[in-house]
């Protein structure tokens, strides 16, 4: 029966791993950062209410053209206004901007004339027009370097562009801009961006699961020393992933760069169920049993403890699905499922196995031999020897540990996650340096007055508002309601740049509202100013210097706003940038909300099952410590928690917890069978020791492949999680047989004089 139940598993498993693979066949990827957004939040509402209104704020390209003997030369103008031509006649291509296509415009009888900055039609006109460029300071930071070394063209295209149309205009300006002849040329944007990131997801995604396959492979050859000790626990985690992706291909799940850290975890945490299970199968074959009464005593020896971790682990990062950005959310579903799956082909797919090796004692441990026993033995002994020395060096750590996460800064960086030397940190810092920055900056203005945000009160309030973003947050290239008023006064006085300014008083600036009532409408305007007026926008751009820098500065441009006395404007920070930071602290914070939610479920699991809250105290106390100490260092190391590295956490406490579940499961097991809580407690401690050593270099071994990431956030995740399973796996040696002793010791006692 038992045989004829495996065998029929084994077929429904088979057809529904060819389906799954088959479906596999067309994964996709994702690399939108958009999708990073809170689903459900009234930022993100905000957000694309403001990008309704006034378009996105980050749909184009920067292109850069650097000459270091100088670029307001004939010959270096003509090549960018020839590139300018070029790009602004490519599919998808709204407009391009540079200072070849920038033009003024004059307002006389026939209506808008746009005289352009620099004429094309012969050098000595072009020459004429070059000494005209000092009468435009908004050109120079902007359109040309400061130190007239470099060009910035802007490429702006369509919003959300497809992935094969990103990629299209991206390789077509790329090959426009080869051998123009300028000494550096960079160019950046955020499909640019998000093409190298995918690119990178890509390559990581292949190397972290063929890495923690090689380690893998080789500590369980180490392990076992022959083929099938390989081969089968390989297997069935192989077809955990395939069956985890295959089942994300039929959902319509794409890669992201938070699924590249699935494989590596099923990887681990698979091998961690089929380590279990298989050394306990050899344990009962060396007491003489035979292959499927070896198998059957190992399930339920073990069965149930794989389960309880499997539930445990796969609870942990359904807690991530407290969070709004969708991302995260999916992480934590699919890993929970491929948790799950493993476990499902742990106790199928391997006792089927193991059932049709001829020679079982193949499977003995030979990394774990008398030697290990031996020095498991001394450690117990001095565990017991030392409980008080154990629980006060506990108590030191923890209170280190806690002065260490005092010091624990919150910070998102797109340079700070990219290697020196990357070539997209390269292109951040190139524009950084020259053109005031990449990073977008949008501030909402939401008029309260009738006339609407072009009101003589609203401007003049505006006016210091934009003194101030200039001045002191240094935002580069800002246009507001304001550029509109000063180009529009300089068009209605034909077109001199002397009156490129703001009117001087009241009259004059109502006089030339009245003339500017019928260019409102223009699509150029209402890039800045809604059609009713009610709504205006100010944008630019700034430095990337990390969210905890530019939110202090978005801290004082607050308090300067609540500083202006009767103000007629609502102003509102926004943007994606804006958003991403805000998405980033929102999700830091809920993470810690996400693990106590994760803490109080397994609890309440543990306790439903053993009814008994010391063994809930046992099942957490172990795996919380190895997380507060992790967070300590983070803290006086200097790493700062971002997204990626704050669900570290919940992975780290759902893996960790495994160990002590099975701890906890064989000394129930022992307890039963009427040894007392000492002996008991030894022979778990020698047992499952063993498997736990094993699975915790095997685990921490796989989560070392994602220090080899040329993301940083992805390197700690590695570093860290790491470390956090190698202390959970000191708790369980040395703190937990203390803890059994001191939580648990008195009520046994109690319980055997009553019976």
């Amino acid at each position: 029966m038992f045989n004829r139940v495996l065998n029929f598993s084994i077929v429904a498993i088979a057809l529904t791993t060819v389906w799954l693979i088959v479906s596999a066949l067309n994964l996709k990827f994702d690399y939108n950062f958009e999708h990073f957004f809170p689903v459900e939040s009234d930022e993100a509402d905000f957000y694309f209410a403001h990008r309704e209104r006034f378009g996105g704020d980050n749909d184009f390209l920067m292109i850069g053209l650097l000459n270091e003997k100088g670029v307001l030369d004939t010959a270096s103008l003509r090549k960018a206004n020839q590139l300018s031509l070029q790009l602004s006649a490519l599919p998808h291509v709204k407009r391009v901007n540079s200072i070849t296509t920038a033009e003024t415009p004059i307002i006389n009888s026939f209506g808008v004339i746009q005289i352009p900055l620099l004429r094309f039609e012969a050098d000595s006109l072009l020459q004429l027009d070059l000494p005209q460029l000092a009468n435009y300071p908004e050109v120079f930071g902007n359109l040309v370097s400061s130190d007239k070394k470099a060009l910035c063209i802007y490429v702006f295209h369509d919003e959300q562009l497809e992935k094969s149309a990103a990629d299209t205009l991206l390789d077509t300006v790329e090959s426009s801009i080869q051998n123009l002849g300028f000494d550096e040329i960079k160019v950046t944007g955020k499909i640019k961006s998000e093409q190298a990131y995918l690119y990178k997801t890509r390559y990581e995604l292949l190397l972290f699961m063929s890495l923690a396959a090689v380690l893998v492979v080789i500590f369980l050859w180490f392990t076992f020393r022959n083929a099938w000790g390989v081969v089968v626990p390989v297997l069935v985690v192989i077809l955990s992933i395939a069956w985890t992706i295959g089942i994300m291909t039929v959902t319509g799940k794409s890669i992201d760069i938070m699924i590249i850290l699935m494989p590596c975890i099923l990887f681990v945490v698979g091998m961690s169920d089929v380590i279990h299970i298989a050394s306990q199968f050899y344990e009962k074959i060396d007491e003489g049993h035979g292959k499927v009464q070896a198998i059957k005593l190992a399930l339920k020896e073990v069965g149930f403890a794989t389960f309880l971790t499997c539930i445990s682990t796969a609870v942990a990062f359904l807690t991530l699905n407290t969070t709004d950005i969708q991302p995260i959310r999916d992480f934590g579903t699919y890993t929970a499922v491929g948790v799950v799956v493993a476990y499902l082909l742990s106790i199928t797919i391997l006792p089927w196995m193991l059932l049709r090796v001829k020679n079982p004692n193949r499977f003995k441990i030979h990394t774990v031999n008398e030697k290990w026993d031996r020095a498991l033995r001394k450690l117990l002994m001095k565990v017991y020897r030392y409980p008080i020395q154990i629980l006060i060096g506990t108590a030191v750590i923890i209170v280190l540990s806690l002065w260490g996460i005092s010091r624990i800064e919150i910070n998102n960086s797109v340079l700070d996650d990219l290697k020196p030397d990357d070539p997209i940190k390269k292109e951040f810092e190139f524009f950084d340096a020259r053109f005031g920055g990449v990073r977008g900056f949008e501030l909402s203005l939401k008029s309260q007055e009738k006339q609407g945000i072009l009101s003589w009160k609203s401007t003049e309030e505006l006016r210091k508002i934009e003194q101030y973003l200039i001045d002191t947050m240094h935002i580069g290239g800002l246009v507001s309601p304001l550029s509109f008023l000063r180009l529009m006064n300089q068009a209605v006085h034909d077109g001199l740049p002397e009156w490129n300014r703001l009117p001087g008083s009241q009259a004059e600036h109502d006089s030339l509202i009245r003339k500017l009532k019928p260019y409102l409408k223009e699509k150029a305007v209402r890039q800045l100013i809604t059609t009713n007026g009610e709504y205006g926008r100010m944008a630019g751009r700034l430095k990337e210097k990390g969210s905890k820098a530019v939110g202090l500065k978005n801290d004082s441009l607050l308090q300067f706003i609540d500083k202006i006395p009767s103000s007629t404007v609502e102003y509102r920070i926004t943007g994606s940038s804006d958003l991403i930071d805000k998405s980033n602290l929102y999700l830091t914070q809920n993470m810690l909300e996400g693990l106590s939610l994760d803490i109080a479920v397994l609890m309440l699991i543990i306790w439903l099952i053993f009814r008994s809250w010391r063994m809930m105290l046992l099942s957490v106390l172990p795996n919380i410590i190895p997380l507060i100490v992790i967070a300590g260092i983070m803290g006086f190391a200097g790493v700062e928690m971002k997204v990626t590295i704050s669900i570290i956490f919940s992975i780290a406490f759902g893996i960790a917890v495994d160990d002590t579940l099975h701890v906890i499961s064989r000394l129930k097991i022992e307890l039963e069978k009427g040894y007392s809580l000492p002996m008991a407690l030894r022979i778990t401690f020698l047992s499952t020791g063993k498997a736990m050593i094993l699975t915790a270099m095997v685990i921490a071994s796989g989560f070392s492949t994602l220090m080899l990431s040329d993301f940083k956030s992805t390197f700690y995740v590695g570093l860290l999680i790491s470390l956090t399973l190698v202390i959970a796996l000191l708790a369980e040696l040395v703190l937990m047989p203390v803890l059994v002793l001191s939580v648990y010791g008195r009520h046994y006692r109690k319980k055997k004089k009553e019976s």
